[in-house]
Parts: structure tokens; C-alpha cells; sequence
């Protein structure tokens, strides 16, 4: 299959790979004066605008049930979730159009160009996925929320209800949850690279879903609320929105992913692959003459 040739490709090619990823690293952070820093506060920032528009201007409610540092900690992960996914599938669609003379002037493995995009995305999810380690060491064990659940009371089945932040065993299956999600939005990386190769209208398009995408994703609400307005299917059609609470529940609560949630996010990691490496070798031979 394509991917199998898209891994000896890469294999074979893994120092020019490394330093792509190195130059886009040093391109992005050498010379500003916070350096890697920036992966921290950019999700910040974010977190930031976000809470205030959701939380004080629309007043939405998270839960009653659930502390101020769970939430802050879910969108956190939630928002370097996505940013990782979206860096990957939006630079990806470009990075053909953006790297023509490569392509048309050497004899050049363009396979490369959306791999080291996503390696280097991953690099910043890596780092942002510490710093939600360290705020589950801090308000997990040195300052652990109190349970604000009143004695007796019951929630109600759709809301989510309090607990304890933790680390434990289930951070083993943080490189199988990586592999899926690099795996998922890399394919879809390689598709839209082509595709945007061919038509140019698809860089476009791509910008503007990325957004509905990713309000379309529970980053900024609980999942409870999309399933009580009516529009569970949102939610059980958006393979993004099996990672995140995925990583919420092994990152946070300790919480190994179910096997369905696993097979699920497997099966479309391997459909987007196997359909962007396919379209991408197909159309190789030709995408000088688009350029």
C-alpha cells in the first residue's frame, strides 16, 4: 500500500526530513525573545479570549460540579489538541504550492513536505501536553479541589460530574493516542496537499471549515451540552472530538480510552492515510505541470 511506500520513503529520507523540522523550529522561535515559550503562551492566549467569550459574554456553564482548574485544564488540552491538528492539516494544504521550485528544479521526494510539517506540529503539542502534566501534578496533588458536590446529591446523567485530577497508567497510552491523532490528520494533510495542487479553490475552503470544525469540536463545552440540545450526532461523527476527550480522560483522570473509542479513531487514522497517500503517489508524476 501507498503508506507502507510513504514509511520506507521517509525512512530512507529521514535526514532531510530532520532537517526541515530543525529549519521550521528555528524559523518559528530563534530570534524572538521568549523562544519555545511561545508554544505556551499562544494555547494561553487562547484559553485566555476563549473563557472570557464563552464564560462571561454567553455565560455559558461548563459545570456545576467541576472546579475552575479541571475546566482551565480540559480547554487547555483540548485547545493544543486542535491547534496540533489544525497546524497539520492547514500548512499541510499549502506546503506543495509554497515549495513549487523544489519541486519543479531537483529531482526532490515531495512526500517529505507534509511529513515534516507534522513532525514539527507534534513537536508543539509534546510541549504543550507538559505543561497539562504539570497543572495535573499541581491541582491534582499540591492543591487538590475540594469534591463541591453537596452530600446526597445526585447530577443529572448528562452532567458531568466531579472528580480528582490524577496521573496514572493510562499516560502509557499517550504514544498510541499520538500515532492516531498524527496518523488522522497527516492523511488528511497529504489529501488536501493534492487536492489543492490540482484546484487552488481547496486551500480556501480548507481555511474556512478548519473554524467550523473546531467550534464544531467540544474544546470550549462539554460534550453533555451538545447531547442535550439534540445534536449528539456532532459529537459522534467528529473523530476529533474522540481524541480530545480521549486525551482528557488518560491525561487527566486517569482513564484508559475504551476500546471502541480506539478502534473507531484506528479505523479513520487508516481510511485518511491510506486515501491521502493514494491520491498523493498517483498524482506525484504530475505535479510539476500544476505548478
Amino acid at each position: 500500500m501507498e503508506f507502507v511506500r510513504l514509511y520506507h520513503s521517509l525512512r530512507r529520507h529521514a535526514p532531510l526530513v530532520k532537517n526541515f523540522v530543525e529549519k521550521d523550529l528555528k524559523g518559528r522561535y530563534i530570534g524572538s525573545t521568549a523562544g519555545f515559550f511561545w508554544s505556551l503562551v499562544n494555547p494561553l492566549l487562547s484559553l485566555a479570549t476563549y473563557t472570557f467569550v464563552f464564560s462571561f459574554v454567553l455565560k455559558s456553564r461548563w459545570s456545576d460540579f467541576q472546579p475552575d482548574s479541571e475546566v482551565v485544564l480540559m480547554m487547555y488540552l483540548g485547545i493544543v489538541t486542535w491547534g496540533c491538528h489544525a497546524e497539520i492539516v492547514s500548512r499541510c494544504t499549502g506546503t506543495l504550492v509554497e515549495n513549487g521550485n523544489l519541486i519543479k528544479k531537483i529531482v526532490f521526494p515531495s512526500e517529505i513536505l507534509p511529513a515534516y510539517v507534522s513532525v514539527s506540529a507534534l513537536f508543539n503539542l509534546l510541549i504543550g501536553l507538559g505543561f497539562v502534566l504539570l497543572g495535573t501534578l499541581v491541582f491534582g496533588y499540591a492543591f487538590p479541589a475540594a469534591d463541591p458536590t453537596p452530600p446526597g446529591w445526585i447530577p443529572e446523567p448528562s452532567e458531568p460530574a466531579f472528580e480528582p485530577l490524577r496521573v496514572g497508567l493510562s499516560y502509557l497510552t499517550l504514544p498510541l493516542l499520538l500515532a492516531l491523532h498524527v496518523g488522522f490528520s497527516a492523511g488528511l494533510g497529504y489529501l488536501l496537499a493534492t487536492l489543492n495542487l490540482l484546484v487552488r479553490d481547496v486551500g480556501h475552503f480548507t481555511s474556512a471549515f478548519i473554524t467550523i470544525w473546531m467550534f464544531g469540536t467540544p474544546i470550549f463545552y462539554p460534550q453533555s451540552l451538545v447531547r442535550e440540545r439534540g445534536y449528539g450526532w456532532v459529537v459522534d461523527l467528529n473523530p476529533m472530538a474522540w481524541l480530545v476527550d480521549a486525551y482528557r480522560g488518560a491525561l487527566l483522570f486517569g482513564h484508559f480510552p475504551s476500546p471502541l473509542v480506539l478502534a473507531k479513531l484506528a479505523l479513520v487514522a487508516f481510511v485518511s492515510l491510506w486515501l491521502g497517500t493514494r491520491l498523493f503517489f498517483k498524482a506525484r508524476h504530475r505535479f510539476a505541470d500544476f505548478l
